[in-house]
Order: structure tokens, then C-alpha cells, then sequence
């Protein structure tokens, strides 16, 4: 994969959180460090990273949700 500053900030925003962040949220982080990034940016790299298996989705229900962890791991969801 081709080197993009975007994409390893998109990157180190899902690796510094300790939760499984949503879309939205990683893209209002991220736009804290790159202000004129766009929502369709962040999706396009969050789906290359997930390819390169650099990063995995969680679906809570029909709420896509990002894990940086890509090892073999369990996820409890409280209610």
C-alpha cells in the first residue's frame, strides 16, 4: 500500500482510543489534525485498512464500528 499522511492519521486516531469508534467519530478527531479532511475520505481509508487487514469493522446492529486489534479477540457488548 502506497504511503498516505491521511491514513496514518486516520490510524493512529483508531489506535489511540479505547473503544471501538464509529466513522463519525474518528472523522471529528482526525479533522482536529487535518481540518479539511472529508466524511467520504475517512471512509475510503477505513475501508483500505480493513483490506490490508490492518484494521478490522464491528457491526453494532447496522452501527459499523473500527478495531485497530486485528488479533483473534472476544467482544461483550452490555446491556
Amino acid at each position: 500500500m502506497r504511503y498516505s499522511h491521511q491514513r496514518e492519521v486516520i490510524k493512529k486516531v483508531v489506535q489511540n482510543t479505547n473503544s471501538h469508534p464509529t466513522a463519525d467519530w474518528i472523522f471529528n478527531q482526525t479533522k482536529k489534525i487535518i481540518p479539511n479532511i472529508s466524511l467520504g475520505t475517512i471512509y475510503r481509508n477505513l475501508k483500505r485498512l480493513e483490506e490490508e487487514g490492518e484494521m478490522n469493522t464491528i457491526y453494532d446492529g447496522n452501527i459499523a464500528r473500527y478495531d485497530w486489534n486485528t488479533e483473534s479477540h472476544d467482544h461483550l457488548k452490555c446491556k
